[in-house]
């Protein structure tokens, strides 16, 4: 998961619990819903290791290292 799509996450699941309260009074079946998924998601998402960004060079590439040294035997 990368920085952005947890930012994505967080921001839904506040989302979702600021709608549970707002609809409460007229539905606590929604509410509790709203609540539970918002639980669900906060529990996936944290679980979820987040992906470091790649370094980019001078030239604005990804710095790859080489998978073999091959050549310097």
């Amino acid at each position: 998961m990368t920085p952005a799509q947890r930012k994505y996450d967080q921001d839904l699941i506040a989302s979702m619990r600021m709608m549970a309260q707002r609809i409460l009074p007229r539905s606590r079946q929604i509410s509790d819903a709203l609540k539970g998924a918002a639980e669900r998601l906060d529990a996936l998402s944290s679980s979820a290791p987040v992906e470091v960004a790649p370094q980019l060079g001078q030239d604005g590439h990804i710095n790859n290292q080489p998978a073999s040294a091959l050549d310097r035997a």
